[in-house]
């Protein structure tokens, strides 16, 4: 375990994101080399299959994603606050409310499936294969839950290496098992993703089995689970608050989604491949996101808020120096990139979508950047409402988008939209941020 209240803030930064920036990229290597698979091995209305399919499926994994993130945010504040008990019992909450979550999820995906897969237009062609990933992805939300609660946990006490170790193991183990089921057994698209529901499984049992051992403090007993104090009024406003800022975002995605589903196979093939890559270079931003919530918990649990600001500036800074890194990179090599998904072979409109859209956003970075981190560190300091206000801000621009900008703009019109989505969110939450933490320091210098 670490503190983040004390002790160089630059190396701190460094030091805790470094796990996490490989954690991200070795999770987005996977998502590229699976989408690679199933675009070389299986085809093009395979590859718009999970294309058209992938966000209706992370949207649930977002949801259990997080509910665990709000969690470990309250965990993290009582471990700033070297509140022993407060610790344990928000750890076994975290357990508690983590397998009822799951359950609910698990059961509303399986009866709402084939519904929302009329609700996004997936096209009759390609009904059959989203189905199967949609309806394996569902079953496997168990799994992804197990893995995500135990590294959030570990994160909050300040280790990103150990989540770092376990997600290799995953990793690689879901790209073995991709080319065994897809290109050795032919399973196809199923295959894709039962490989990852038992990776992502093998991973949790070998995290849960590491704490046990190793690990005490997440151990946690029945008197940890008492209802006297009420953890659950802390907790759930937290979790809602962390998820619903993202699942709104990946509902809005979805919206987006059905935009694009309505521009036929090549559109989707195209946006796609592009929108692996784009994944791909969002993770440092991703990565460095989380290292603001974790930091920003421990440090407002500790009251340091002088921390806060300083570590929220270095942290975007070092977002915007891998941004103009990336920029660079797409502009020479975008065509490239989108091969190595799609295969030389296909229609040269799939190519120069992706290659369009990877272009036109990749100079907007720099505002997700700033959105991402400044949001992360507001639910580090319990501003619950901001984040989730800015995340209903960029869905309603996304329905706005599928309304009127792809009727009007074709493909242009849903390329354009989250770069716009990004220039204002950024603006609102580094605003309200900026206010928040000045009365803060207010406060904590009135006190002292």
């Amino acid at each position: 375990m670490k503190k983040l209240t004390e002790g160089n803030i630059t190396k701190q930064i460094i030091s805790f994101s470094i796990p996490l920036l490989a954690g991200t990229a070795l999770l987005r290597l996977y998502t590229l080399v699976d989408t690679m698979m199933v675009g070389r091995f299986l085809g093009t209305d395979p590859l718009a299959a999970v294309g058209a399919t992938a966000n209706i499926a992370n949207l649930f994994s977002f949801i259990c994603w997080g509910f665990a993130s709000g969690f470990s945010i309250i965990i993290g504040q009582a471990y700033g606050e070297e509140n022993e008990g407060k610790l344990k019992k928000t750890i076994a909450h975290t357990y508690l409310l983590s397998v009822i979550l799951v359950a609910i999820l698990t059961v509303i995906g399986l009866i709402l499936k084939e519904k929302i897969l009329f609700w996004t237009q997936i096209p009759e062609e390609l009904h059959g294969i989203a189905s199967t990933y949609l309806t394996i992805s569902v079953l496997g939300l168990s799994t992804s839950m197990l893995y995500n609660v135990i590294s959030n946990v570990l994160r909050a006490l300040g280790d990103s290496f150990i989540p770092l170790v376990f997600q290799t193991v995953s990793v690689i183990l879901n790209i073995i098992l991709d080319y065994v089921f897809i290109a050795i057994l032919g399973k196809g698209v199923a295959g894709a993703a039962v490989a990852t529901v038992i990776s992502q499984l093998v991973s949790g049992i070998a995290s849960l089995i590491y704490c046990l051992f190793k690990r005490r403090t997440l151990i946690v007993s029945l008197k940890d689970f008492s209802m006297k104090e009420n953890y659950l009024s802390l907790m759930i406003p937290q979790g809602i608050s962390m998820s619903m800022m993202i699942s709104v975002v990946t509902t809005g995605t979805v919206i987006l989604q059905t935009g694009i589903n309505s521009l036929g196979a090549d559109i989707i093939a195209g946006y796609t491949a592009g929108r692996k890559y784009v994944e791909l270079f969002f993770m440092p931003g991703g990565a460095l996101s989380s290292t603001a919530a974790a930091f920003t918990s421990q440090n407002y649990g500790a009251k340091q808020f002088d921390r806060i600001r300083k570590a929220t500036r270095q942290i975007i800074l070092i977002a915007w120096i891998i941004n103009v890194l990336e920029w660079i990179a797409v502009i020479f090599f975008a065509e490239g990139m989108v091969k190595s998904i799609t295969g030389n072979n296909v229609d040269a409109g799939i190519i120069n979508a992706g290659k369009f859209y990877m272009i036109t956003n990749l100079p907007f970075y720099a505002f997700v950047s700033v959105l991402v981190i400044v949001r992360s560190a507001l639910q580090g300091m319990n501003k619950k409402k901001t984040p989730v206000i800015a995340s209903i801000m960029e869905m309603i621009v996304k329905i706005i988008a599928v309304a009127v900008f792809v009727p009007c703009l074709g493909f242009t019109g849903i390329v354009i939209t989250e770069p716009l989505i990004w220039i204002l969110g950024a603006a609102w939450v580094w605003i309200i941020y900026s206010r928040t933490l000045k009365i803060k320091m207010k406060e904590n210098s009135l006190i002292s």
